[in-house]
């Protein structure tokens, strides 16, 4: 074990998390130089911090939640907002290179995600569905994007839960292994961007905006990792 992978086992303890309040909403600015302080962690093979980078190992569905993983910001940010993050494939043995963005997450009951989240051990995606919140999925598209060459488009989808329903929807521009993608979100009132290395890619509209609630970063049957997570407040 590396001293930095230490330091994240040491911080992602509960003795340290459970004392972490959500506050106010603002804006995040985490290179994960303190391992895993600011999260907490559903499903996975394994979540560590290496290197100054969060990686997940999800590909294995043979034991409980490993084919799957969600990683949580404790702090609650705002509902409107400009968010950059870096992610990088590693591998996928179903060649899923799957990214996903969690935002805007908060339980209709009103309980904080922290205190509910041995209900989702898992990670299993139908727990997700029932919150609120907004999720952005980019990823392989497969056979059904496939391109005369032979390669695969990546498919780029916006939905809004409770209900996981479909904002918008693209195949556009590729998801592989061994790249590292610069990803962007911008949310103001119900409009929502999403861009790829600069280059926006799928836009959508919810008619009924939300507000301030968590970030969560997910993967399903894919090895990667997150770095240089920016966030900013924006104001209409």
């Amino acid at each position: 074990m590396t001293r930095r992978e230490a330091i994240s086992l040491l911080a992602s303890a509960p003795a340290v998390t459970a004392g972490l309040a959500q506050g106010s909403a603002g804006g995040i600015d985490e290179d994960f130089s303190h391992g895993l302080a600011n999260w907490w962690t559903e499903g996975g093979e394994r979540v560590w911090v290496e290197d100054g980078r969060l990686h997940m190992r999800a590909d294995n569905p043979g034991i409980p939640g490993g084919g799957v993983a969600t990683a949580w910001r404790h702090t609650v940010h705002p509902g409107n907002f400009e968010l950059s993050v870096d992610a990088h494939v590693i591998s996928s043995m179903p060649h899923a290179n799957n990214i996903n963005l969690f935002f805007c997450y908060t339980d209709p009951s009103g309980a904080p995600l922290y205190e509910t989240r041995h209900s989702r051990q898992d990670a299993d995606y139908a727990h997700y569905h029932k919150l609120s919140g907004h999720i952005i999925t980019f990823l392989n598209g497969g056979n059904e994007a496939r391109k005369p060459d032979g390669s695969s488009r990546a498919r780029v989808r916006i939905r809004r839960n409770p209900g996981f329903q479909l904002l918008a929807e693209k195949f556009d521009k590729e998801c592989r292994e061994g790249v590292t993608y610069r990803l962007g979100v911008r949310k103001l009132g119900g409009e929502i961007r999403f861009s790829l290395d600069g280059e926006t890619l799928l836009t959508a509209t919810d008619p009924h905006p939300l507000g301030a609630g968590l970030l969560g970063l997910r993967t399903y049957r894919t090895y990667l990792w997150w770095d240089n997570i920016r966030m900013s407040p924006i104001s209409g």
